[in-house]
């Protein structure tokens, strides 16, 4: 598995002042206002599940502040803790373990800090809360933060009819986020993959691990590889591309069987489960045409040439100039932290598609708003049903508001923009030649 960070326990010491469990409340003490407004925290979480966090707390100007803990109340289904503070504005991201030693944290915290994984480490539990709340003088305020599990199980995985021969079996799955902001929004840079060695079991042609491991959800719909090492003779490797994306708070069980004679067929279920509710059974199949460097398990939605709404090697077909043999092609993921002076550095960093005449950009407002209304583009809509993103119109950088009704209808506005914001989604495009 690919790890990305370094352990946090030292440096949070540096600059973190945790209060304990018993002290509930404590002065912030300024020069120039009173530090009389007290604010309360109260702390929640799913039911079963712990609600105690370190609570960060942020200035107007995003600046770190201070640290504390919630303490649970006696019918532990929430946690509270309380604190004095000068008027103002503040931001309050909540942390659940206590315990981040898995994780490496930036020495300057703002609510936009990445928290990535440390290195040598295995990924643990993290449930994040956050919201913003004005204090005035001489008043008090109530802030509620409800804990939500950022990160998702790899339970099981079982590739079952393993033929004789095969000396090895690995599983890989790929995209997942690799970072999460303080604020609970994820980063799409340097996204990781997982890797596991299966073992064979004591069942024949049967090869099994239960990692039970945590990872921060898919970039978007995942591809899961199976390579099967030999003595003599070249691997077998198999792709496919699932059919939706792992999202966090749920539990997966992975199962293949190869099966033979006719070719090469590889099917099976992913079982997820979301915390508590029971499993929900995802299935898909995918053969020889998936074998080797070809890409997607679904051969009905990804074309041999470029159609509008439909995948093409991969990405999703924005429009097509079918008399000069042009295209414009959508990434596989929206990027969470582009701002005015990085996003030409992250365009210029994303894998390019085959046949790409251009490099990645930001799309036009015609090109966003045909993406952003069809339903069947992926990865639009994560934890909220209204998404922003980016888009140049008239040669001047705007957002576009996608927001999906209950009844799944999708409606689009324009808005205008000034910079880069952190709510704001980067999904580029690139131009390409068929």
């Amino acid at each position: 598995m690919k790890h990305f960070i370094h352990s946090a326990a030292a440096i949070m010491s540096s600059f973190v002042c945790l209060v304990s469990c018993t002290e509930q409340e404590s002065d912030l003490l300024s020069a120039n206002q009173s530090s009389n407004n007290q604010l309360s925290i109260v702390t929640h979480t799913r039911e079963g599940e712990t609600p105690i966090a370190s609570v960060y707390l942020f200035n107007a100007n995003n600046a770190f502040v201070r640290t504390l803990q919630t303490d649970a109340a006696g019918d532990y289904s929430s946690a509270s803790a309380s604190v004095k503070l000068p008027e103002g504005t503040y931001t309050l991201c909540a942390l659940s373990p206590n315990d981040l030693s898995h994780f490496q944290i930036p020495e300057t915290l703002t609510p936009t800090s990445a928290i990535t994984l440390a290195e040598g480490q295995a990924m643990s539990d993290l449930l994040i809360g956050s919201a913003t709340t004005t204090l005035s003088d001489g008043e008090n305020g109530e802030v509620d933060l409800e804990l939500q599990r950022k990160v998702l199980e790899l339970s099981s995985i079982t590739i079952s009819q393993v033929p004789d021969g095969v000396t090895g079996v690995t599983v890989s799955i790929a995209p997942f986020y690799s970072a999460i902001q303080f604020n609970g929004e994820y980063i799409a840079t340097d996204p990781a993959t997982v890797t596991f060695t299966l073992t064979a079991t004591a069942t024949d042609g049967v090869w099994q691990v239960a990692p039970e491991q945590f990872v921060f959800p898919s970039v978007g719909k995942p591809t899961i590889t199976v390579t099967f090492t030999r003595d003599n003779g070249d691997p077998g490797i198999y792709t496919y591309e699932t059919e939706s994306a792992f999202s966090a708070n749920n539990k997966y069980n992975i199962a293949g069987t190869y099966t033979e004679p006719l070719g090469v067929t590889l099917s099976g279920g992913i079982t997820s489960q979301e915390w508590p509710a029971d499993p929900v059974a995802i299935d898909f199949e995918f053969d020889e045409t998936n074998a080797g460097n070809n890409s997607g398990g679904n051969s009905s939605s990804t074309s041999e040439v470029p159609v509008v709404g439909q995948l093409y090697n991969g990405y999703y077909v924005v429009s097509v100039d079918a008399i000069n043999n042009n295209a414009v092609l959508l990434n596989k993921s929206k990027i969470t932290d582009a701002k005015d002076n990085t996003y030409e550095d992250i365009l210029s960093n994303i894998t390019k598609p085959q046949g790409a005449t251009g490099n990645w950009r930001i799309p036009t407002v015609t090109e966003c708003q045909t993406f952003l209304s069809a339903p069947s583009t992926p990865g639009i809509f994560g934890d909220s049903d209204k998404e922003y993103y980016y888009c140049y119109n008239e040669g001047a950088l705007n957002r576009c508001q996608a927001e999906k009704s209950s009844d799944g209808n999708i409606t689009f506005s324009l808005m205008s923009l000034s910079g880069f914001v952190s709510f704001v989604f980067l999904r580029p495009v690139i131009d390409i030649s068929y």
